[in-house]
């Protein structure tokens, strides 16, 4: 890069500049800043790159500004979803003040971390000496986030004496680790967050300087090239040749699960978030099979399962996997190393060679196979769970069959995402809706935000469909300032009452009134009235019909559609 100059005079906004001129040359846009003193250097150099007329040789910056940075974090992963979503992945910035403002990003940073997400959490701290010795807002910042970060720096205060390039060089090797280093053995690690901590010390404010000369002296990082696996060594090997072979897509599996399943005539169990819910060899309803005695017999007689992306839905999957005679594995997602232990073979991506059949069988085993795929095929058609009922499952079904090829969809993960397991129609390939959820810890925080992050990345309509609690959870992910960009999200709130997904699990055997207590958590919260508290629009259904209607009109604006149960 080339060397960029600092102001003397307040060293603080001379460094803020350049660390933002740095990485917005690497191709970094979306910035997320919440409202802080300690981190004001990079809050104004943000308001420059980003106002109408910014100044001469400032960056062009997408700036989002949030109050709460539980919020902004899981903004700023719906950003990094969005951009992925798009085919531009690139990190996202989230900037902090010092103090109890960056353990509120911890839940987001966790979920980047599983999720593969990269971003760039630029915290700041106080100065050296004022460490340890009780400062106001002053506590140890550094490795806060521990192994849920690729990298983190500790950045010592900019100096009046100190030249430019420092900054840049942080901006540089910030989003190569964000984008993910090359590791030994040719593995490339996944994306994921980066901590920059970085002290300042005062003055604070601007002071109306120049902005440095800083440009990329190589193609911007995200433009490379990366997979999460390359090999050098010999190609890997063919699936074994077996009738009787089963295809799990889990989160993120992508197109590529399918094609496994169709090269051997297999059946494709696949999660509504894979993006492999499509083609003739998909089972729609296959948890509500899994769970009835022939379902179960019929899993048993499987001879090999194959597992592509991370499934994390469902215990009968689960079950299924654990039993697998034979399991191989790829595309895990970010932490495609935890794959199952007694997978035989664990890739970080499917290769070509799975993708052919194996061998050339005889006929009668043409249709063993033929007879294998048919009997999941008629045994789920009979387990298909009804959809004209007002409840969970008859909500989500018309949720998802409102949206038309293409449409973007986020699933809270709770009962939503499992309704929508159990309902999702098997699409044809290439016309099916984007669904996507926080599947990275599974955790129901955050939803709101990571629904508007993915809107304003993709510049497009979302539609979001959480549970009660889910939304409750991130409720403050309304809160949208006056300068800020409202995208157009429309929020579908499944409200029961409370968490009825633990009715589904062994705690239910528990006394009624401890049940309800310490798990369903019963709540009387009024939706519309906390929709109206922050300005966004609020329908309340009733009926099937009801939200049918509702949901026939177009997504402009930010909405909150409660069905209520």
């Amino acid at each position: 890069m080339k060397r960029a100059s600092q102001s003397t005079a307040r060293p603080a906004i001379g460094f803020a500049r350049e660390l933002v001129a740095a990485l917005a040359a690497h191709g970094v846009e979306d910035f997320v800043l919440c409202p802080g003193s300690r981190s004001g250097p990079l809050a104004h150099a943000l308001a420059e790159a980003a106002s109408d007329a910014p100044p001469l040789g400032a960056p062009s910056v997408s700036l989002h500004v949030r109050i709460d940075e539980r919020s902004a974090g899981f903004l700023a992963v719906g950003l990094a979803r969005g951009r992925a979503l798009e085919g531009r992945p690139r990190p996202v910035a989230v900037v902090t003040t010092s103090g109890t403002a960056v353990g509120n990003l911890m839940p987001a940073v966790m979920e980047a971390h599983h999720s593969g997400l990269p971003l760039l959490l630029l915290t700041a701290d106080r100065p050296g000496e004022l460490r340890g010795i009780g400062a106001n807002q002053t506590t140890d910042q550094v490795g806060i986030f521990g192994t849920f970060v690729r990298h983190s720096f500790d950045v010592s205060a900019p100096e009046p004496e100190e030249k430019g390039g420092r900054a840049s060089r942080i901006a540089t090797r910030a989003v190569r680790f964000a984008q993910g280093e090359p590791e030994r053995d040719d593995m490339a690690a996944a994306p994921g967050p980066v901590h920059v901590n970085i002290e300042f010390r005062d003055p604070l404010d601007n002071d109306g300087g120049p902005w440095p000369d800083v440009s990329a002296a190589e193609p911007r990082l995200f433009e490379r090239t990366r997979t999460m696996f390359r090999s050098s060594g010999p190609s890997p090997k063919p699936l074994p040749a077996v009738r009787k072979g089963i295809v799990i897509a889990g989160d993120g599996a992508g197109d590529a699960a399918r094609r496994v399943a169709e090269a051997h005539g297999w059946p494709l169990l696949a999660e509504p978030t894979s993006g492999a819910r499509s083609g003739p060899n998909a089972i729609g309803a296959y948890v509500p099979l899994l769970r009835t005695q022939e379902g179960q017999e019929l899993a048993r007689q499987a001879h090999l399962v194959v597992v592509v992306g991370r499934p994390t839905l469902s215990r009968p999957i689960t079950r299924l996997v654990d039993a697998a005679p034979q399991l191989f594995v790829a595309a895990h997602g970010a932490r495609w190393r935890e794959a199952p232990r007694h997978a035989e073979r664990v890739l970080a991506r499917v290769p070509d060679e799975w993708l052919v059949p194996a061998g050339a069988p005889a006929d009668a085993e043409d249709d063993e196979a033929s007879a294998w795929l048919d009997r999941w095929r008629s045994l789920a058609a009979q387990a298909a769970p009804r959809t004209d009922r007002w409840d969970p499952h008859s909500i989500a079904a018309a949720v998802i069959g409102s949206l038309a090829q293409g449409d973007l969809m986020i699933l809270g993960s709770s009962g939503p995402i499992r309704a929508a397991d159990h309902v999702a129609p098997v699409w044809t390939p290439g016309q099916a809706p984007v669904l996507t959820a926080n599947r990275g810890l599974a955790g129901i925080d955050g939803t709101v935000s990571t629904a508007l992050g993915i809107a304003l990345a993709t510049g497009r309509p979302v539609t979001a469909l959480m549970g009660d609690l889910t939304f409750l959870h991130d409720a403050g992910g309304l809160l949208i300032g006056r300068y800020e960009q409202r995208p157009p999200v429309r929020i579908v709130v499944v409200n029961d009452g409370g968490g009825t997904i633990f009715r589904a699990l062994e705690h239910a055997a528990a006394p009624a009134e401890q049940f309800e207590r310490v798990f369903t958590t019963p709540h009387a919260s009024d939706i519309g009235a906390i929709s109206a508290g922050y300005g966004v629009m609020h329908q309340r259904v009733t009926s099937l019909a009801a939200l049918t209607a509702a949901l026939r009109e177009p997504v402009t604006a930010l909405s909150v559609i409660e069905a209520k149960l």
